[in-house]
């Protein structure tokens, strides 16, 4: 039997690592350019974090282009917890549990308390066209709000965005359904240290959505303005 001389072992690891890389990487993703993402429904598992401190939950959303949201939060045992419905810059909060729902402007969330999460929805929902930039790089814009913002793009699709004060949401695990790209997975980090992981499960893009899928359902449920929250 011929033996494999010593002095080409170096070059058979260095071939080896090249074609394991080759084999594991990620083909880009193929989809419609100009796509949008009109709707969407989705089971969705959060994860909110700040610092050491951490909390996880399950649940569902629902998204209409441009800027309404609803997302339902569950307790373990499945029941709602919380909702949540956002439409352009006004937000409503509803906990079935204590009876009690908190409606007014995304700028008067209070800044602690966990709820100052959602202060960046509508920056988070401002979705992009699938190639309606470059294919790579980061390009500074003003969005749709009027905020400056920075954006990075990989593949024609944004993968980040960034704003001045260093709050930053990203878009990862992309998937084309139906020719659409969506990000399957949203991690926001502000500046303070607090992180918001969304990840969405079996989505289904741009299907009908009810009517009233975005009307706070309030029988029973006392309202207050938001900004009772921000006295307490």
């Amino acid at each position: 039997m011929k033996k494999f001389s010593c002095y080409r072992l170096p070059l058979y690891l260095v071939a080896l690592a090249i074609l394991s890389g080759c084999a594991t990487s990620k083909v880009p993703l193929v989809y419609r350019p100009g796509a949008i993402v009109e709707t969407f429904s989705s089971a969705v598992s959060l994860s909110i974090s700040n610092g050491e401190q951490g909390m996880g939950a399950s649940g569902y959303m629902l998204y209409k282009h441009p800027e309404q949201m609803r997302m339902i939060i569950l307790t373990p045992f499945g029941t709602t917890l919380m909702e949540v419905f956002v439409m352009g810059g006004n937000i409503t909060i509803v906990n079935p549990p204590s009876g009690k729902a908190f409606s007014g402007r995304i700028d008067e969330l209070p800044a602690q308390g966990g709820l100052e999460n959602w202060s960046h929805a509508r920056w988070v929902m401002d979705l992009d066209q699938g190639g309606s930039y470059g294919s790579e790089g980061s390009i500074e814009r003003l969005n749709r709000m009027g905020v400056k913002e920075l954006i990075t793009l990989k593949n024609g699709l944004v993968v980040a965005k960034r704003l001045a004060n260093g709050d930053e949401v990203r878009y990862e695990d992309y998937v084309a359904i139906d020719g659409v790209p969506l990000a399957t997975e949203i991690i926001m980090e502000s500046t303070n240290g607090k992180r918001l992981r969304i990840k969405l499960n079996e989505p289904e893009v741009n299907t009908p959505l009810a009517p009233d899928a975005f009307t706070p359902r309030l029988d029973g449920i006392s309202l207050y303005p938001l900004s009772v929250l921000q006295e307490k």
